[in-house]
């Protein structure tokens, strides 16, 4: 028996001859169809986009999931001693019932330790008994303005009017 041998060169042909096969194809389909083929190309890849965006706004909605819970366990762990059981969802009801506790009685060294912490909030509240403006506390501080409001509304020192 005779054993067939395929060389380097017999390939390179025959994948030549295959490659010439397949452009004159697609230029036959293109030619044909109009741009038929060139519009379910354009379909495909907009389907590719649309899925990759959707996937990046997933991964997005998924960190800021993650972000939010991590946020209400340190809302969790910043609780104040004495404040009511139930607050409103609400930001403004938030606001109101820590206005509330202005005047709530605190246990022995709990609004000292808080003004005395190394943390922004205890600057921001050194701050605001110092007369400082809310856009002062939020640029030393790097805190929301919400937050800078509510602890100047809480902390002002009294005006001797």
């Amino acid at each position: 028996m005779d054993s067939i041998i395929i060389t380097w060169r017999e390939l390179l042909l025959v994948l030549a001859a295959v490659l010439a096969v397949y452009v004159a194809e697609m230029l036959l389909l293109l030619r044909r169809g109009g741009n038929a083929g060139w519009r379910l190309w354009q379909r495909g890849a907009q389907a590719h986009a649309q899925v990759q965006a959707l996937g990046e706004l997933r991964a997005q909605i998924e960190a800021l999931r993650l972000e939010a819970a991590q946020l209400r366990a340190r809302l969790d762990r910043l609780e104040v001693p004495g404040a009511p059981a139930a607050v409103p969802d609400g930001a403004a009801d938030r606001f109101a019932a820590l206005q509330s506790l202005q005047g709530t009685a605190f246990p022995a060294g709990a609004a000292g330790a808080l003004e005395a912490a190394d943390t922004p909030y205890g600057h921001a509240i050194r701050m605001a008994r110092a007369g400082k403006a809310v856009a002062e506390v939020v640029n030393d501080c790097g805190i929301s303005r919400g937050e800078a409001e509510l602890i100047v509304a809480l902390y002002r020192s009294p005006s001797p009017h």
